[in-house]
């Protein structure tokens, strides 16, 4: 009887220690997910949907904006987005006629800066990709269209590559200075990039030596102002994106089209992707909610409206809600995000880029404003905002998030403000 006990007490310990070992594995792996989610390591986020998981930060600001913890003006002039991973901050710009790529710590210290090729002499705005950091590695395309790979920890060139002249892309031409805007979309070792032309739709390029994986077939379209996302199930993985006159959706691992569908001409679209669900917000053609088929080899319009997306702004996804601003300068919308009902229009804030964190809105307005947005039940409160001081040109960048720093970037500027509850 007693060995029955001892060998009993021996299996419930046994018991508790596989499941102690367990449940310190899950939280291991949740501080890392969290850890890893909280960084911004590519255009909009690690989702690409303008989405923080960061909590814990400031739900109101001082009256004259956040604490500004750093400046830089040595990043060169431009409108891409700052990217944060590891406690490094990496973004690209233009010094006179060179574009560059800079790594600078959380600081503000320079770390590294190199030339990444020669400024279209046609665009005087600067670098507008923003870079994609995936296996140590950093991908960014110029303004004339190539595509570079370095070393985020040197900043040394691993191999790069011309768009227009191995691809026969074709940029978006509904400007007058057409240049390359496209943010690399970089997946199982796959970089995602879309030349456009008569030649082929999207290429996917080697992540370590930049050949030439697959080539789509070709819809003799412009490429356009936009960037791809993913959307997967557990047996396939799409490349969902948008060309001047095409919504489609390509095979990861073949390059085949799997489907299109027409739309009428656009500047660009910046989508949002929540599962099998892809949202098109565009400044020309309204907005479009696209449903994926479980297999993901169709899809259907889900609802669709023509609301004039802002030109430079990008939509976020917050509950059960989409928020974007207007196109025509003024206001912001609250839209359902299943069925696409107006629930709110708010005059109070103009065109602008947004971003959602710890169940906020950060809205970085054309004209420089920066403001802290609360939803409610039937609107969205403007809690905090503040004027940036610094840089030059439109504000045209996108904002990120990373380590509890708010990250605007106006022109040659580059400015870091402490948003973390302390």
């Amino acid at each position: 009887m007693k060995t029955c006990q001892i060998i009993k007490k021996k299996k419930d310990m046994k018991e508790y220690q596989i499941y102690y070992v367990r449940k310190v594995a899950i939280i291991a792996c949740l501080i890392i997910n969290q850890f890893i989610y909280a960084q911004w390591p590519q255009w909009r986020g690690p989702m690409r949907d303008g989405s923080s998981v960061e909590t814990n930060l400031l739900k109101v600001w001082p009256a004259d904006g956040p604490k500004l913890l750093w400046s830089s003006n040595i990043i060169g002039d431009g409108f891409s987005t700052a990217i944060i991973q590891d406690n490094v901050i990496f973004v690209t710009g233009k010094r006179d006629s060179i574009e560059v790529i800079s790594a600078v710590d959380l600081k503000g210290r320079l770390i590294w800066q190199k030339e990444i090729g020669k400024a279209s002499s046609k665009n005087d705005w600067g670098e507008s990709s923003t870079p994609a950091l995936y296996k140590g590695k950093l991908y960014a395309v110029t303004i004339p269209g190539e595509i570079y790979c370095v070393d985020s920890k040197t900043g040394l060139l691993n191999w790069k590559i011309s768009i227009p002249n191995k691809f026969g892309g074709i940029s978006n031409s509904n400007f007058v200075n057409k240049f390359f805007s496209e943010s690399p979309l970089v997946v199982d070792d796959k970089v995602i990039i879309t030349p456009g032309g008569k030649n082929t739709t999207l290429v996917a390029l080697n992540s370590a030596t930049g050949e030439t994986i697959w080539t789509s077939e070709s819809l003799d379209d412009e490429s356009t102002y936009s960037s791809p996302v993913l959307v997967q199930n557990t047996d396939k993985k799409l490349i969902v994106t948008n060309t001047k006159n095409y919504l489609l959706a390509v095979d990861l691992s073949s390059g085949k089209i799997v489907w299109k569908e027409m739309i009428f001409s656009t500047v660009g679209s910046i989508p949002v992707q929540v599962n099998k669900q892809v949202y098109f917000s565009s400044y020309d053609y309204g907005s479009k909610m696209l449903n994926i088929s479980d297999d993901l080899t169709s899809f259907h319009f889900q609802w669709s409206d023509t609301l004039r997306n802002a030109l430079w702004g990008g939509a976020v996804k917050l509950g059960n809600r989409i928020y974007r601003t207007n196109g025509n300068g003024e206001g912001i919308y609250g839209l359902d995000w299943e069925k696409g009902k107006q629930l709110f229009f708010n005059k109070g804030i103009g065109e602008a880029n947004l971003l959602a964190a710890d169940g906020m809105i950060y809205s970085y307005e054309v004209m420089g404003r920066v403001s802290l947005l609360k939803p409610t039940d039937n609107n969205i409160k403007i809690v905090s905002a503040f004027k940036v001081k610094l840089g030059n040109g439109p504000n045209l960048a996108h904002m990120s998030i990373g380590n509890g720093i708010l990250f605007i970037r106006h022109g040659n500027a580059l400015m870091a403000y402490d948003i973390k509850h302390p």
